[in-house]
């Protein structure tokens, strides 16, 4: 019997077997049959993107920005002959937060065309179409905007929307779930739809006879949309309608595809298997969590291993982990007949520290710096896609349930496999001369599998085998992901794969050839710049919110690139996303004045000297409907790095009918809370009849009235239709408020939030912005060079810039040399524990805990000083050395009421390079470090 290659054994010498004992599986002549007779049950489909929440909220910045790194990703993800992803998953709603944030309503009026251009998801869709044509694209929908009342309505909403989005760019959607995000199913409405959409001759709904986009445009576009197939439900646990489907042919013959949310369970009947093996049904996970945390930075863990080892780590896996999401795909199939898993959000594209942070597979958070970063969940991910065609034709390969395994214990999350539990995926082509077994092993133990393949035409094969695990120290963190590690050949009819601990391999008949090139990019963390457009001077951000000097967008319609002007890309004049927000509740949403003007919503004279466009909040208290989290609007802008910083902006209350609106500008804003209305550290809420709130996190520290703003000679100038400037001041621990340039009232804080980006908000009302800017504040670092998250112990690439790969961003790497050899950035000593798996308010999920005086975290830098974030109660004491020579001592931290707040701040660094060091002092309680500032 061969096993993989002599490097591999000598890295694995020092591991223990597992107790569990050897693996086998069988595949049979008789179980391939079966698998490959299947046409929907068994056909693996593969992954998918799900858009939504505002989860892309970004997303088209670094289209328009950043075109190549934009690009890229697209690529990465849907390019190639066998790609990563397949589908795009569009969410649907109301302009009300559906958790992170809102999925932009298509129609807010009944008789308003939709607009598909302003909801990023359609054009994600879109453009992975340049690299697959075939894409499948997949709609639901959360709340409702609110002239939607009846299912009439709901079908109005829906079959308007897919053939704007198919005169648009091209694609019919090809599945969709009429029916609401996790709720019960309604089985006899997505049956109904189903039957609307089968029989429909009517086509688009338009206003009136005269309506040049009503009915059908072609026979091409009426014989797609009767080919929509319907999804139930959605569900957020193991879904409750499997036995319906079971009992019931025409529901069962009516509904396409039977699908829920996370559970990797069936019901206790096995109704789902049951569809799938015996009903040829499709069985999704349409929505699954990927990665938690940030798979670079993991390896430096030190959880507890389950072999009673105590906390030596778990290098690529454990909770929340790359090794995690594979054992749950590989569940999911196994206990379920799960064949498809679509990730929210495959793509963070949306401010970090809000909500459901940190939980994917790329981050794109910068799109002024065009940084992205690829985690290793792609690579897990790879191990099923590449070494098999995917998807939902005759051509993809099957899964056997027979040859399948998954002892893992746990269902959301699939984490109970630290002693090696069996966790094997077996795929299959059609004509069965090629198989791909997938094995995960999610423990500090070796494990041994023993494949025998029989009586089918791709049984007696020689396996080749690949493998992802975590980078060896010193050694930049990808480079181990998928690579060839040897070949197998059988020994009485056996092939046996030795599966190294915290590690993916697949084994498959496929050869070195046949396995495509397309890999995950590495990411340089060197490029990820903060927010500065003046370095030299004094403007850190400005919006006027016309963008004329942009170029031109490419984007990809009707199978060929096209060329449109940056804002008609993005929505057009009656409203599109500004650049760098993330809406959190509401619309924030760039208009033409003219057209403001042309419908009474402003006076002519009020938009002179306001450009051609301004910045609108669209939502009044008529078009509020649900909400997952309820909220006032609010927008967030900006790099959470910025630190001490002014910033303002010109604002228009429009008419309005009852009690004064109310306008908010915040700072310092670093999420912390699924209540979006009061995230910002700082905010000064104005209302219209000049009564005015300066806030810390939403309590109130200073109050004042509009004849306090008379008699200040700020100009104010109350109600509807008057433009005032409002400016917000952070400069160390003093909040200062101005009113058209003039100081209205300050504060300081005896416990200052040091850092985070702007916010604006208003009251249900519409309100108009215009020049924002944001500026530097003389005397004060306007904010944090780096931010580094806790568990960021060794850089990603070689450096020699003084702060491991943390450079100044100025040094882009083009490629990555294995040879390089990574370097320190923050350096422990003493004793700490450092943990993954933690909450989504948490940077990047990960927490390092001083537990005994002594315990030391030093970095080097040339910075003019060191914050340390974390959450604290205010009693942990902490001692601070510069170049060895104790400068603070024994001084307490400062309360914090969540994660990414500031706890302790070192300043006044003199010029040069030093090595800094913190010290929890003698007699001290535990200190948990979450993020490191550097200024």
């Amino acid at each position: 019997m061969a096993s993989v290659s002599e490097s591999s054994r000598s890295a694995r010498s020092a591991q223990s077997s597992s107790p569990l004992g050897t693996v086998d599986i069988l595949i049979d002549g008789d179980a391939v049959r079966n698998a490959t007779a299947s046409r929907h049950g068994l056909t693996f489909k593969g992954f998918g993107v799900l858009s939504g929440n505002a989860t892309s909220s970004l997303l088209m910045d670094y289209k328009a920005e950043h075109p190549s790194d934009y690009w890229r990703l697209v690529e990465t993800l849907f390019g190639g002959p066998r790609p990563i992803m397949n589908l795009v998953k569009v969410e649907m709603g109301n302009d009300r937060n559906n958790s992170t944030g809102p999925n932009v309503a298509t129609m807010r009026d009944r008789d308003e065309y939709p607009a598909v251009r302003r909801e990023p998801g359609f054009q994600l869709a879109a453009d992975a179409r340049r690299y697959q044509p075939g894409l499948h694209v997949s709609m639901l929908r959360w709340h409702a905007p609110t002239w939607v009342h009846t299912n009439d309505d709901v079908y109005h909403w829906y079959k308007n929307t897919i053939l704007a989005a198919y005169r648009e760019y091209g694609y019919m959607v090809d599945t969709v779930n009429p029916d609401v995000n996790e709720r019960t199913a309604d089985l006899a409405w997505v049956a109904e739809f189903k039957r609307r959409v089968a029989t429909d001759e009517t086509g688009f709904i338009g206003n009136g006879p005269d309506d040049p986009n009503a009915g059908f445009h072609s026979e091409r576009e009426r014989e797609l949309f009767h080919r929509i197939r319907v999804i139930t439900s959605d569900e957020e646990v193991t879904g409750t309608f499997g036995g319906d489907l079971v009992a019931d042919r025409e529901l069962r013959e009516t509904i396409d595809i039977a699908a829920y949310h996370y559970s990797v369970r069936d019901d206790d009947e096995g109704n789902f298997t049951r569809l799938a093996d015996e009903f040829d049904k499709e069985i999704w996970n349409s929505e699954a969590q990927a990665t938690f945390s940030n798979s670079a930075d993991r390896p430096n863990n030190t959880m507890d291993d389950g072999r009673g080892a105590g906390r030596v780590g778990t290098r690529l896996g454990g909770i929340g982990s790359p090794l995690e999401m594979g054992n749950t795909i590989i569940k999911g199939f196994v206990r379920s007949r799960r064949t498809n898993a679509i990730y929210q959000p495959a793509i963070g594209s949306f401010y970090e520290g809000l909500e459901y942070s940190h939980k994917e597979l790329i981050s794109a958070r910068d799109p002024w710096s065009g940084w992205v970063y690829y985690d290793a969940g792609l690579a897990v991910l790879e191990h099923f896609c590449r070494f098999a065609d995917l998807g939902y034709g005759e051509r993809a390969w099957r899964a056997v349930p027979e040859s399948s395994v998954c002892e893992v214990e746990g269902n959301n999350p699939v984490c109970g496999a630290r002693h090696g539990e069996p966790s094997a995926l077996t795929l299959v082509s059609p004509d069965g001369a090629d198989y791909s077994t997938v094995i995960v092993n999610d423990s500090g133990y070796e494990r041994v599998y023993r494949i025998a393949a029989r009586d089918f035409a791709g049984a007696g094969r020689p396996l080749n085998v690949w493998r992802t695990r975590a980078a060896e120290p010193g050694r930049p963190y990808d480079s181990e992901y998928l690579l060839f590690n040897g070949t197998v050949e059988a020994a009485d009819g056996v092939c046996t794969i030795v599966v190294e601990p915290w590690s993916v391999v697949t084994a498959t008949t496929l050869t070195k050839d046949d396995v495509p090139t397309l890999g995950v990019p590495h990411t340089d963390e060197r490029t990820r710049d903060v927010l500065d457009v003046e370095p030299d001077g004094a403007l850190l951000y400005a919006d006027d919110f016309d963008y004329a000097d942009q170029p031109p967008v490419s984007v990809f319609k009707r199978d060929a690139m096209v060329e449109e002007d940056y804002l008609t890309s993005r929505g057009g004049d009656t409203g599109t996303s500004a650049r760098y927000t993330t809406d959190t509740n509401g619309a924030f949403e760039i208009v033409a004045t003219g057209l403001l003007v042309d419908n009474g919503h402003i006076a002519g004279d009020k938009s002179q000297g306001h450009g051609r466009h301004v910045l609108r909040q669209q939502i009044d208290w008529n078009h509020a409907g649900n909400a997952w989290i309820e909220g006032d609007p609010r927008t967030s802008i900006g790099d959470l790095r910025w630190a001490n910083y002014r910033v303002g902006v010109d604002v228009l209350f429009e008419e309005y009918p009852g009690r004064a609106p109310y306008v908010l500008i915040g700072a310092r804003e670093m999420g912390g809370s699924k209540f979006s209305t009061d995230l910002a550290a700082y905010d000064f809420k104005l209302r219209a009849d000049g009564v005015w709130l300066l806030r810390n996190y939403g309590n109130e520290v200073r109050r004042g009235h509009g004849v306090d703003l008379d008699l200040d000679g700020t100009g104010f100038r109350p109600g509807a239709g008057e433009w005032n400037r409002v400016e917000l001041e952070v400069a160390g621990d003093a909040i200062t408020v101005f009113v058209n340039g003039v100081r209205v009232t300050s504060w300081r804080d005896p416990h200052p939030q040091t850092a985070g980006r702007v916010q604006l908000g208003t009251s249900f009302d519409h309100v108009l912005f215009d020049d924002l800017r944001v500026e530097r504040v003389a005397g004060f670092a306007p904010y944090y060079r780096h931010l580094i998250d806790d568990m960021h112990m060794t850089s990603w690439e070689g450096s020699d810039d003084g702060l491991g790969g943390l450079g100044d961003g100025d040094g882009c790497v083009d490629g990555v040399d294995e040879s390089d050899v990574v370097v320190p950035t923050l350096d422990y000593a003493g004793e700490w524990t450092h943990d993954n798996g933690k909450g989504m308010y948490t940077y990047q999920r990960t927490a390092s805990v001083a537990l005994a005086a002594g315990a030391t975290v030093s970095l080097t830098t040339d910075g003019s000083g060191v914050d340390l974030f974390g959450p604290s109660d205010g009693s942990a004491r902490l001692n601070a050395y510069v170049d060895g020579t104790l400068v603070r001592s024994g001084m307490t931290v400062q309360p914090t009421a969540a994660s990414l707040r500031t706890a302790f701040q070192l300043r006044g660094l003199p010029a040069g390079t030093h090595r800094v060091t913190f010290e929890l002092a003698s007699g001290s309680t535990p200190f948990t470090l979450d993020a490191v500032g550097v200024l």
